[in-house]
């Protein structure tokens, strides 16, 4: 959840020459986004609030105002305003980029998203000492989606060289529920989670897993589990003869039951977390 801009009012700024208009409140790089420009980020998610934990999205700016001075700042911290000059790509920025990612492909070289940076910034780990440990970057975006949006079963402990992310203490976290939020956000892909047909495993802890499956003689055909899937697993497919009917990979499905609340004729269940046998135990019916 970035800055919430005051939509009413808009500024104008120039980013790498061009003028671009955003909402007062609003970011940096949430304006060169929204004009297509890119800035490399690994910390920033729309969805959360920006830290500048990676300090990746340095740009260089200045103003007509501030007598000749510029800096280098965060794009995803620092606030628009009218008349901002703001370079993406400036030598000095791409020189502090190479600086931080250099010390990321010493820190974590065995990742493919910094090795692929690092190629494209030029940036490389020469005269540095690498370490052979995970892929970890620090970015915290792991424990802050758990925290944000899932019961904060992560967080960062100890400091210094010591300094680590994941359940306190090195121990299984018992208020985890399996929801995979931080595996699928880390930007080096450094959480490992497993699934198979029945279970989910991730954080030294397995989780049942409730796949939903589609009653093909109930389905509607209508797409409105397709709709709903937030990973695009369930999908409508046309049989011999042209009847239209929804289907559900299992090895695909991550059980977040999204498509058992879309559909409108209730065609759609999950293995051993069924909704008709919890509303029988309630005495319901749908």
């Amino acid at each position: 959840m970035s800055a919430q801009p005051d939509t009413l009012t808009i500024v104008t700024l120039s980013i790498d020459g061009r003028a671009v208009q955003a909402p007062a409140g609003s970011y940096v790089l949430q304006a060169a986004r929204s004009a297509g420009i890119e800035i490399p980020t690994l910390c920033d998610h729309p969805d959360l609030e920006p830290v500048a934990a990676c300090r990746l999205c340095m740009v260089e700016i200045t103003h007509p105002d501030w007598n000749g001075w510029s800096g280098l700042m965060t794009a995803c911290l620092y606030p628009v305003q009218a008349g901002l000059q703001v370079s993406t790509n400036s030598p000095r920025v791409e020189r502090a980029r190479r600086q931080v990612l250099s010390l990321l492909l010493a820190r974590c070289p065995s990742s493919l998203e910094i090795q692929r940076l690092a190629r494209r910034h030029g940036a490389t780990s020469e005269g540095l000492q690498l370490t052979d440990g995970d892929r970890c970057i620090m970015c915290g975006l792991c424990a802050r989606v758990c925290e944000a949006y899932a019961t904060a079963a992560i967080t960062t402990y100890s400091r210094g060289s010591t300094k680590a992310v994941g359940p306190f203490a090195g121990q299984p976290p018992a208020q985890c529920v399996g929801c995979g939020a931080c595996a699928l956000i880390c930007p080096t892909a450094n959480i490992a989670a497993r699934r198979d047909a029945r279970t989910y495993s991730i954080w030294q802890r397995s989780f049942d897993t409730a796949v939903c499956a589609v009653a093909e003689s109930d389905c509607l055909g209508c797409g409105s589990c397709e709709e709903a899937c937030p990973f695009s697993v369930a999908r409508v497919i046309v049989r011999v003869g042209g009847l239209r009917v929804a289907a559900i990979p299992a090895e695909h499905c991550r059980g977040c039951g999204a498509c058992v609340g879309a559909c409108p004729s209730g065609a759609i269940d999950q293995q051993d977390h069924s909704w008709r046998a919890l509303l029988e135990t309630q005495g319901g019916g749908r």
